[in-house]
C-alpha cells in the first residue's frame, strides 16, 4: 500500500448494489463523507469504479449499510451477492472469456490488485479435480501489505470470502465453500475494540497460555483457546503454515536465535491460538473450533462443483468463434469519450472560477468585466462546437467499428482492408451468385468427445480451429460458420473473384498437409486425427438472413447441400470435389471419378471426384 485511497470504489458499488436490493427504496450512504473536487455529489464519487477511496470511507459505509439491512451475517452475504447483481462493474464482462470458474480462480491475483491495494492473493494449490469428493479444489494464501493493519480489515475478511464463494454462481452452480483455517487477526483487538463487538463487551483476554471471555449469556468466563505453535509444512518447496502444530514448552519459546533477523532464517515456529470451542454471538458464529488467530497470513481451502462435460464443449465452441478485439476497441472508445468529458468538466470549473473573480472586481473594472465576459461567452460556444464535434467524430467511430466487426467475422484480414477502403457493405439484399462452397468435419470426433476431458478437448480444438482460421484468410475465403467441429467456407462473395474454385481446392489441399502436422499431437491423446473434405461450384443465394433483431449473412441452396453431402463422404484424409469444381481448376491438377451420387432436391446425378493432393505442395 503506498497511499491512502486504498480501496477501489468497486467494492463501494457492490455494497451499494446490495443495499439496493434489500431495502428496495432510496438512501443515503455516503452523507458526511470526504470526497475530492469536482464531484456534484458524493454519489457520482463513490459509485465511479475508476476511483479509490480510503479504508476509513470503505469502512464507515460498508457499517452503515450493515446497520441499515440489519443481516447477522451481512459482510458476507454483501460480497455473494456481487455476481447474482452483476455489481462488479465493467470486470463482469471479463466471464464472457472464461470456459469455467476454474478459470475465475486463476486470475485471483489479478483481479484483487484492482480492488485493493492492502493485500496479496497467491494461489497455492491451482484448482484441480478431487476425484474423492467429486468436487474442485484450489488452496488460496492472502497476505496483507506490511505497512497495513490486518485488524481493521476483519469486516473485510468475509465480504472478501463472500465475493470469491460467488464465483462458481456465474456458471449457475452452488457456491463455492470456504474454509480459513488461518488468519493473522489478534483475538484481543478485533473482539473487543472492533465495532462489530464492542457493545457486547467480550472482554477476551489471552493469559497463562489460554485465551478467555465473558460469554455475554451468563457473564462467566469461559475457556475458548490455547496458545499453540505452528510448524512448517512443504508445499511445492515451500515452507508454510497449514495448521499443523504442537504446544509450546519452556526451551521452545525462544523461536528465533539472537543476534539474526527473521526475514534471513526459513520459518520456524510460529506463536498462534487456536479455538478450542465454537462461540456464537448473536445468531453467527465468530470463533470456531480448530481455527487459528494470529497466524503470519490466511489460508484460504476452497470447494466447489465442476461444469459438466457438455456445458464446457459448448462454451469452448461458443468463445473460440468470437474475437475480442472489437470488444476492446469499444472499450478504449468509450475510455477516450470519458477522457474528454472529464476535461469537459475541467474546463467548466476553470470558467466558473474566472466568473466569480470577475464579479468580485465589476464596480472598478466595468468595461474589462464586459470584455472578458464576451471572451467567455466566445470560450463556451467554442466548447459547444468542440463537444458537438466530438460527438459527430464518436459517432462516426461507432458506425465504422460497428461494420469492421461485422467483416471481421467472416473475412481475412486482407478481405476487410478491401472492402473497408471502397466503403462497402456487407451482404445487404440476397442475391444469386456463382460461388464455390467447402465443407470439412473432422472424423471420430464423437468418440473423441466421450475419452477426453473437457480441459483436454477444449485445448485441441482451440489449437485446430485457430490454425484451420489462418488457412481461410491466407486464401481469402470466407469463413461463414463453425458447426460443432466444421467449417462452412465459401468462395466469391462479398469480394468476387475470377479463381475462387482454384483458391477453394489449394486451400483444402494446405489444410490436408496441415492436419498431417497436427497429428502428432494428437495421438498423445490417444486420437488419429482426420479430416473429410467437400467442394462444390454452383449457383446460391448468398447475403443477410433474418429480422431486423436477428440478421446473418450465410448461403442457402441446392449447391450448398451438395458440398455437404461430398463432405459426408469424404473419408479422413479425402478431398472429394464436384465435376463443376473440376472444371474451372487449371491442367496442373489430377482427379480421380469415384461415381454418381444423389443429392435431394438435385434431378440429376452428381459426378464426384478424387483429388490427387499427397505430392502437391502450395506457398
Amino acid at each position: 500500500m503506498e497511499q491512502s485511497d486504498c480501496i477501489s470504489n468497486r467494492n463501494i458499488k457492490i455494497i451499494d448494489a446490495y443495499v439496493k436490493y434489500r431495502l428496495g427504496r432510496q438512501y443515503n450512504l455516503f452523507k458526511g463523507l470526504p470526497r475530492p473536487d469536482g464531484y456534484p455529489s458524493a454519489e457520482s464519487f463513490f459509485l465511479n469504479e475508476d476511483q479509490w477511496t480510503t479504508y476509513d470511507n470503505f469502512n464507515r459505509v460498508f457499517l452503515r449499510a450493515k446497520k441499515w439491512v440489519g443481516e447477522p451475517n451481512f459482510f458476507y452475504n454483501c460480497g455473494l451477492s456481487s455476481a447474482k447483481l452483476r455489481s462488479w462493474g465493467r470486470f463482469h464482462y471479463f466471464v464472457r472469456v472464461f470456459a469455467s470458474p476454474v478459470d475465475g480462480f486463476k486470475r485471483l491475483p489479478f483481479f484483487n490488485k484492482n480492488f485493493n491495494d492492502t493485500k496479496d492473493i497467491e494461489i497455492i494449490h491451482p484448482p484441480a479435480y478431487d476425484p474423492s469428493s467429486k468436487k474442485i479444489k484450489t488452496l488460496l494464501k492472502i497476505t496483507f501489505h506490511k505497512d497495513f493493519d490486518p485488524d481493521v480489515d476483519y469486516i473485510g475478511d468475509a465480504f472478501m470470502r463472500g465475493i470469491l464463494a460467488s464465483i462458481p454462481t456465474i456458471w449457475n452452480l452452488p457456491p463455492a465453500r470456504i474454509e480459513q483455517p488461518l488468519s493473522p487477526y489478534n483475538p484481543e483487538v478485533v473482539f473487543n475494540d472492533g465495532p462489530e463487538f464492542v457493545d457486547s463487551q467480550l472482554d477476551v483476554r489471552v493469559m497463562d497460555g489460554y485465551m478467555t471471555l465473558r460469554d455475554p449469556a451468563d457473564g462467566e468466563r469461559i475457556v475458548v483457546g490455547k496458545t499453540v505453535l505452528l510448524e512448517p509444512e512443504t508445499v511445492n518447496h515451500e515452507s508454510l503454515y497449514l495448521g499443523k502444530y504442537r504446544l509450546p514448552t519452556v526451551e521452545s519459546e525462544e523461536i528465533e536465535p539472537e543476534g539474526i533477523e527473521p526475514e534471513r532464517i526459513e520459518p520456524a515456529l510460529q506463536k498462534a491460538i487456536v479455538i478450542t470451542r465454537t462461540f456464537s454471538l448473536n445468531g453467527q458464529t465468530i470463533m470456531k473450533k480448530g481455527e487459528f488467530f494470529g497466524a503470519p497470513y490466511c489460508i484460504l481451502h476452497v470447494t466447489f462443483d465442476r461444469t459438466s462435460m457438455g456445458h464446457r464443449v459448448s462454451q469452448a465452441l461458443r468463445f473460440r468463434g468470437q474475437e475480442p478485439d472489437s470488444g476492446y476497441e469499444v472499450v478504449e472508445i468509450i475510455n477516450q469519450l470519458r477522457e474528454s468529458i472529464k476535461e469537459k468538466n475541467r474546463t467548466n470549473a476553470k470558467l466558473e472560477e474566472a466568473n466569480r473573480e470577475l464579479l468580485k472586481s465589476r464596480d472598478l473594472l466595468d468595461a474589462k468585466v464586459a470584455e472578458r465576459t464576451a471572451e467567455l461567452e466566445k470560450a463556451r460556444a467554442d466548447l459547444v462546437h468542440l463537444n458537438q464535434g466530438l460527438k459527430k467524430r464518436v459517432g462516426e467511430q461507432l458506425l465504422e467499428l460497428k461494420r469492421h466487426d461485422q467483416l471481421r467475422r467472416y473475412l481475412s484480414p486482407n478481405l476487410v482492408k478491401t472492402i473497408l477502403a471502397d466503403n462497402g457493405e456487407l451482404g445487404t439484399e440476397p442475391q444469386r451468385k456463382l460461388l464455390t462452397i467447402v465443407f470439412t468435419d473432422i472424423r471420430g470426433f464423437s468418440a473423441l468427445t466421450d475419452s477426453l476431458e473437457p480441459e483436454e478437448l477444449f485445448q485441441l480444438l482451440s489449437s485446430y480451429f485457430s490454425v484451420m482460421t489462418e488457412i481461410v484468410h491466407e486464401y481469402d475465403g470466407t469463413l461463414n460458420k463453425i458447426i460443432g467441429d466444421g467449417l462452412l467456407v465459401f468462395f466469391g462473395d462479398p469480394v468476387p473473384m475470377e479463381d475462387h474454385a482454384e483458391r477453394a481446392v489449394r486451400m483444402a489441399v494446405q489444410m490436408q498437409q496441415t492436419v498431417m502436422q497436427l497429428k502428432q499431437e494428437w495421438n498423445r491423446y490417444d486420437h488419429d486425427l482426420g479430416v473429410g473434405i467437400g467442394i462444390n461450384t454452383g449457383y446460391v443465394t448468398v447475403g443477410n438472413v433474418g429480422s431486423h433483431m436477428h440478421r446473418d449473412y450465410t448461403i442457402v441452396g441446392n449447391q450448398v447441400n451438395v458440398a455437404s453431402r461430398l463432405e459426408n463422404l469424404a473419408k479422413s484424409g479425402e478431398i472429394l470435389i464436384s465435376r463443376r469444381t473440376l472444371s474451372l481448376l487449371n491442367d496442373a491438377w489430377t482427379a480421380k471419378e469415384m461415381g454418381d451420387i444423389q443429392v435431394d432436391g438435385i434431378h440429376n446425378p452428381v459426378k464426384t471426384y478424387r483429388v490427387h493432393w499427397e505430392q502437391l505442395r502450395y506457398e
